[in-house]
């Protein structure tokens, strides 16, 4: 579910390739939505450290284990972003509506 979260604060799923080049050249111009999103990768990042930690003691072999397991929790975090993600942006106030 974490790394659902890091997928919900970054906008990943809902995103086109158009659209992101449109936020990072309005982000090179404008300092506030830079920090902004600097914030959202710091918070997005945190949520994944936080799912590995969490995920690693759930596996018998972590060393071999844990990359196979954290690939099919982010395929299904990005399934989940997909779904609902924008829904949850929308109920707790950060939703946007797509550039293009």
């Amino acid at each position: 579910m974490l790394d659902a979260l890091a997928f919900i604060v970054w906008n990943v799923g809902t995103r086109t390739p158009l659209a992101l080049l449109t936020d990072l050249r309005q982000g090179l111009r404008d300092r506030r939505v830079l920090g902004i999103g600097i914030i959202s990768a710091i918070v997005g990042l945190v949520f994944i450290v936080a799912a590995t930690v969490l995920l690693a003691p759930a596996i018998a072999d972590p060393p071999r284990e844990l990359s196979v397991a954290e690939l099919l929790t982010f395929l299904v975090a990005l399934l989940v972003e997909i779904l609902i993600g924008e829904d949850v942006r929308r109920l707790v106030g950060i939703g946007r509506t797509p550039s293009v």
